[in-house]
């Protein structure tokens, strides 16, 4: 199995305990969720999002994201662009799309899994020795133009 490191961005919201927003919802950034929504829950912007339920936490409603981190509960759809982890407390009442996931032992899920290919283009890794001979031919350009 190949690892990939996956990058988090800093939680910018959170929707403490106690907190339930009635309506739809949209946000950028991170956001975790320890309260309820009721509505649906949707990013904006996709690129470098993160949803992160905690234990007790409750979406009544549809949920869009790139990436999350479940241990909460969503009755309704949920779909992850990107990366999605259901941890041992998570329940989905409702069908799940994703592009990678990581289901740990206890979650629940009551609906359909369907894969879906992200949409984002991923640049080869360049050849360390082309990467190399380019620094070396600059430094040696650099250094003999400043002898001169």
């Amino acid at each position: 199995m190949i690892k990939r490191k996956r990058k988090f961005v800093a939680i910018t919201t959170l929707i403490d305990k106690g907190i339930v927003i009635s309506g739809d919802t949209t946000y950028t950034g991170g956001i975790r969720i320890d309260g309820k929504i009721n509505g649906n829950l949707k990013v904006q912007g996709e690129e470098g999002s993160l949803l992160i339920m905690g234990h007790g936490s409750k979406i009544n409603g549809d949920v869009e994201v790139e990436k999350a981190i479940i241990n909460g509960e969503i009755n309704g759809n949920l779909k992850c662009h990107d990366y999605l982890e259901l941890n041992t407390n998570g329940i989905v009442q409702g069908n799940i799309e994703y592009d990678i996931i990581e289901i740990h032992e206890g979650c629940k899920i009551n609906g359909n899994l369907k894969f879906i290919k992200n949409k984002k283009k991923i640049e080869p890794k360049k050849n360390i020795k082309q990467v190399l001979k380019k620094s070396l031919k600059k430094l040696i350009q650099k250094n003999s133009v400043s002898k001169k």
